[in-house]
């Protein structure tokens, strides 16, 4: 294999204690596994956290079905408006659909479980405030089984943001026009951990990039621990001389003699173009930097006076100084844009 992305389960694991610690025994954990579970792997997730959380949540239903097929019984919520024709997967595979429109109502099939989404001022999916009147008829007028309730706030990945004040304060309004057995979730990674005690976790909690151990905004939380790492191995090590040009475009020109190192994997696997030059590998317990322009499927690391051999192992991620959050830093991004674009085609293993 090129490469290899160890997944450390445990880090998973010690991450959801965090999140129970600022929830306490009472609240519910609908753990988070979207798009391959934030790129580290859907079903040895979701097997790891089944007897730990009470629900699952999903993008799409595909991933649901595939959760029930492996065999997963928890309660699966799934966040898209449920795609035409495939209304019945719903109910066939027992996972709770979003009613993030009003046209929903009317596609679901009699006794399909569903949860009413309200947008509050994300202005993505979700019913608007007002069109509660209309989806109070559409529920007396339809044979669903109504489960629950809930909303998705935009900026509580900061702290003490006057939105997320705002978002609540609609949505406690609508939720006092529904019955009150719903189950009622608010609380994504940034609101468990930025505004526990401001009133946003009710009945449960959605807990997503914090699971696999990222911090959601930019305020640290110590007691989170990124749950992968990336290695490969140096495939040849050459010489260069002072004044040599590496990669395309021979944007990187040595300054001294001496060795470089080419690593097989690149921008397909999921190491974006732009992070050429900016970011660092370890090997042998020693930092070395990437140099020259990233490409499809090699980068290569200035070894300064370090003739190692080929074969010698490179961490190319891992927790700390070279995690992900790192990475995003110098991107202007955020770490799960980093871990979902790590590719299929890399190796998984899974560590307990």
């Amino acid at each position: 294999m090129r490469s290899t992305l160890y997944v450390h389960l445990s880090n998973i694991g010690k991450n959801l204690e965090a999140v129970n610690l600022r929830t306490g025994n009472k609240v519910q954990n609908m753990a988070v596994v979207k798009d391959k579970a934030y790129g580290h792997g859907l079903l040895p997730v979701a097997n790891y956290l089944k007897d730990e959380v009470e629900w699952f949540c999903t993008a799409r239903i595909e991933e649901a079905v595939q959760l029930r097929e492996e065999g997963i019984k928890n309660p699966i919520l799934v966040f898209e408006i449920p795609p035409a024709g495939k209304e019945s997967l719903y109910k066939d595979y027992d996972i709770t659909a979003s009613i993030s429109d009003l046209s929903v109502f009317d596609r679901l099939k009699v006794g399909t479980k569903a949860h009413l989404h309200f947008d509050t001022g994300m202005f993505r999916l979700g019913i608007l405030p007002h069109q509660v009147a209309e989806a109070k008829r559409k529920i007396e007028n339809t044979k669903l089984n109504y489960t629950g309730i809930y909303t998705h706030f935009a900026n509580s990945d900061e702290e003490r943001h006057d939105r997320v004040f705002q978002q609540l304060e609609v949505f406690k309004d609508i939720r006092a026009e529904f019955p009150e057995d719903l189950l009622t979730h608010t609380a994504n990674s940034g609101a468990i951990f930025y505004y526990q005690n401001k009133g946003v976790l009710f009945d449960a909690v959605r807990p997503g990039v914090c699971l696999y151990g990222y911090a959601p905004g930019s305020v640290e939380i110590e007691d989170l621990k990124p749950a992968v790492e990336w290695k490969s191995r140096l495939v040849q090590v050459k010489k260069i001389e002072a004044g040599d040009y590496v990669g395309y475009g021979s944007r990187w020109q040595a300054k001294q003699t001496g060795w470089i190192g080419v690593i097989p994997v690149g921008y397909s696997d999921g190491i974006f173009r732009n992070l050429s030059g900016k970011f660092e590998v370890e090997i042998a317990g020693e930092r070395f930097q990437q140099v020259g322009t990233i490409s499809m499927d090699y980068i290569t690391i200035y070894l300064k006076d370090r003739q190692f051999s080929e074969g010698e192992e490179v961490t190319i991620l891992r927790n700390g100084d070279l995690s992900a959050k790192e990475w995003a830093k110098k991107m202007g991004t955020i770490p799960y844009e980093i871990t979902t674009a790590i590719s299929p085609n890399v190796k998984r293993e899974y560590i307990p």
